[in-house]
């Protein structure tokens, strides 16, 4: 009867929604505080949110905020390891909500989100998903208040499947609406690939995005003036043409299908169109040399007709 009444008990506590962690906080002065937030409310394979503080939703609202640092950790002799911190700037107050974070991690990025919980709408930090869990959990430091929740975690998937969807709904991305100036004599950016508008860039430098600027300045391994010298051995105009039948596009030059797929390089592009240029440059030297030949021999012609028929 007793393993009946635990088995019953087991099966009664594991139908309840992964919890949602209590607090520990402490205050150090004001509104400054150090917040154990918790962990995620369901170790492995879970995905939670932590609310950072209440934020206007159509109906004017005192001062929220939270300015500070969150920092999750895993790891230990059996546990892999696993670092993000994440610095906020939020806050949500009158008729506005303005936010901006600046993460560090080993793994995958924070995100900012929006979401209802009990009924108030929050901005709120989606942690960076791993199968395994940030066995440390999460803690907080700096200045925050909220007039609902503040610095919860609350957990939204378990093992692939929606949880808490009693208190937690509409869970949406958060565009950032804060600016970032840095003022320095110099920026030095000593990563491996820096990305701008692109989560895991492949070079030094990918940019989404259009790159508007007064110059662009190519350090190049040569340049095209090849073509001018005499042992260049330039293509006969119906070898050109027979290139272009055959494959549609200049010799030495990417096909349409290429350049959709790899992009181009400017440097090498612009050394290749340059020795387009200057074999047109080659052919129309050639082409005028020609042009004055005709000229001349017409001159002749005409003076031999006007001969005839004069006599």
């Amino acid at each position: 009867m007793n393993k009946i009444i635990k088995l019953l008990s087991l099966i009664l506590w594991l139908s309840v929604p992964v919890s949602i962690n209590a607090q520990t906080i402490t205050p150090l002065a004001g509104d400054y505080k150090i917040i154990d937030i918790g962990g995620n409310g369901g170790g492995n394979y879970t995905k939670n949110l932590i609310l950072l503080h209440q934020m206007y939703d159509e109906t004017g609202i005192n001062m929220n905020n939270a300015v500070g640092t969150i920092t999750a950790f895993r790891g230990a002799a059996g546990a892999s390891n696993r670092i993000n911190i994440v610095e906020i700037n939020s806050s949500s107050a009158y008729l506005t909500t303005s936010a901006l974070i600046k993460s560090r991690d080993n793994n995958s990025s924070w995100v900012l989100k929006t979401c209802i919980y009990n009924g108030k709408k929050y901005l709120a930090l989606d942690v960076p998903y791993s199968a395994a869990y940030h066995n440390w959990g999460f803690k907080f430091s700096g200045w925050t208040t909220s007039t609902g929740e503040n610095m919860k975690s609350v957990a939204y998937q378990k093992d692939g499947v929606a949880i808490n969807t009693d208190v937690l709904s509409d869970i949406q991305d958060y565009s950032p609406n804060m600016n970032e100036t840095l003022h320095v004599n110099k920026l030095l950016i000593m990563g491996n690939n820096v990305g701008i508008g692109i989560a895991n860039p492949t070079n030094k430098l990918d940019v989404n995005g259009i790159i508007h600027s007064k110059e662009v300045k190519v350090d190049m391994n040569g340049w095209s003036d090849f073509v001018f010298k005499k042992e260049y051995n330039l293509p006969t105009l119906e070898e050109v043409e027979k290139h272009i039948n055959e494959k549609g596009h200049l010799k030495d030059i990417p096909s349409e299908e290429e350049v959709l797929k790899n992009g181009i390089s400017l440097g090498e592009m612009n050394t290749k169109l340059l020795q387009k240029i200057e074999e047109m440059t080659l052919y129309m030297i050639e082409m005028k040399k020609e042009n004055e030949l005709l000229k001349t021999n017409q001159k002749v012609l005409e003076k031999k007709i006007q001969q005839i028929e004069n006599k």
